[in-house]
């Protein structure tokens, strides 16, 4: 073997000669090994969730624009309403009636979709710690993790 550090020639390339490594080297190897491996697992997550809202983008923008017709048409509605209630009330009692049951309207609206929110988080990243985890366990302590 050559010394420690010497690189052997072989056909006119040059080519380290590696002995073989040590506890530290592997120790090495492996924590590096490790970080690189959790780098990649907390990037996953943002990639995934960048993926969800380049997709969606497109979608929002459009529901927007819709929003904002349909707050034009509720706000002719409403002074509709006001109108004729005005009729037969003074103008400020059907203001007022027109307010507190577009108050209750929203109260309502708003808890039932409050209710029905379904926040989700990046389901593929955290299936995918789960069952390194699994593996890590199973490997690690030779036994089934379940």
């Amino acid at each position: 073997m050559l010394p420690h550090g010497r690189v052997r020639v072989v056909s006119g390339t040059v080519a380290p000669v590696y002995e073989r490594p040590g506890y530290r080297t592997l120790l090495g190897r492996i924590r590096e090994n490790v970080r690189t491996y959790i780098r990649k697992q907390l990037e996953l997550p943002r990639q995934e969730i960048a993926e969800i809202v380049r997709a969606n983008l497109a979608a929002a923008k459009w529901f927007g624009v819709a929003a904002a017709f349909v707050f034009m048409f509720l706000t002719a509605l409403v002074f509709l309403v006001v109108a004729l209630i005005a009729l037969v009330l003074p103008l400020w009692a059907s203001a007022l009636i027109v307010l507190v049951l577009m108050g209750l309207g929203a109260g309502i609206t708003g808890f039932v979709g409050y209710k029905r929110l379904d926040l989700r988080g990046p389901t593929r990243s955290i299936n995918s710690v789960k069952e390194t985890i699994r593996w890590a366990k199973q490997r690690l302590l030779g036994r089934s993790a379940s």
